[in-house]
């Protein structure tokens, strides 16, 4: 468990913060005069002395065994051009092997997962920064802007801003009832 000092911060910045601390996974247990206690969900069962590799969270993978090289190497590269060679390469498979198997894991092929990685990254720093919707783009590992575009309203059938605005108007009426 791990315990967050919030000192002086509105209840707007707070808001914002327990929903970022839940979208990276962790569960908040109590809130007391500033006090946020904290746990990842991962780490219920694991020991206090483990460290994780990445402060993102990686809970977007599904817990496969024969698949967490491939889902960790994603994780540590998500931000940079992969491909599915080089996932390949780097886990010891061809790549129609590999293909054919997280395919029939998950449903999913390899690039699907790399781009819902990257989207999901995308989702936690529109809400968490202030950053250009460009500059985001470019921090999850698109190379084209347009092709961020196109993928983030695939996924979420809208443009990241407009997103983003919706989300943070969302947060800031989920504090008003919560007042009332």
């Amino acid at each position: 468990m791990t315990e967050i000092f919030i000192s002086n911060a509105n209840p707007e910045t707070k808001n914002l913060l327990m929903k970022c601390l839940e979208t990276a996974g962790f569960e908040v247990f109590s809130t007391d005069n500033g006090l946020v206690r904290v746990h990842l969900a991962q780490e219920k069962s694991s020991t206090t002395g483990e460290s994780t590799k990445s402060n993102t969270p990686q809970s977007i993978f599904p817990s496969i065994p024969r698949l967490h090289e491939v889902f960790e190497f994603i994780e540590l590269n998500y931000y940079q051009r992969i491909s599915l060679k080089e996932v390949a390469q780097e886990v010891g498979y061809s790549s129609a092997y590999l293909t054919d198997l997280v395919r029939r894991l998950t449903g999913k092929t390899v690039n699907d997962w790399i781009i819902e990685r990257r989207i999901a990254q995308a989702c936690t720093l529109l809400l968490s920064t202030n950053d250009s919707v460009n500059q985001i783009a470019l921090q999850v590992g698109y190379q084209n802007i347009n092709h961020f575009y196109c993928q983030f309203r695939d996924y979420h059938s809208t443009t990241p801003h407009a997103w983003r605005e919706a989300q943070r108007c969302q947060l800031g009426q989920n504090k008003i009832h919560k007042i009332l």
